[in-house]
């Protein structure tokens, strides 16, 4: 019966790989950290260290996600609109 079961559509990856360049005093100081046991492996401190800094600058990450998004229609803008979208120095498409 398990020779009938075909894969239908391929499972999406939950992570996608990357390779980086490090240089080898930062390579053994988180190998260090690893062998003290503050990290399981190197993949966990460099995940940690990735979060960390999304984590630094989510309210820059925010506000872009706000400024790119798409409005479909027609939007009616008014005076007072246009003159707080210029004193913030916003450009409008």
């Amino acid at each position: 019966m398990a020779n009938n079961v075909y894969e239908l559509r391929p499972k999406a990856a939950d992570s996608e790989k990357i390779t980086i360049n490090l240089g080898y005093v930062d390579l053994g100081q988180i190998d260090l950290l690893v062998q003290e046991g503050f990290y399981s492996n190197c993949t966990d401190f460099i995940r940690t260290a990735i979060r960390n800094q999304l984590d630094r600058h989510n309210d820059a990450v925010r506000k872009s996600v706000e400024r790119h998004q798409l409005d479909l229609g027609l939007r009616h803008y008014g005076r007072q609109d246009l003159e707080a979208a210029q004193a913030a120095g916003e450009m409008l498409r």
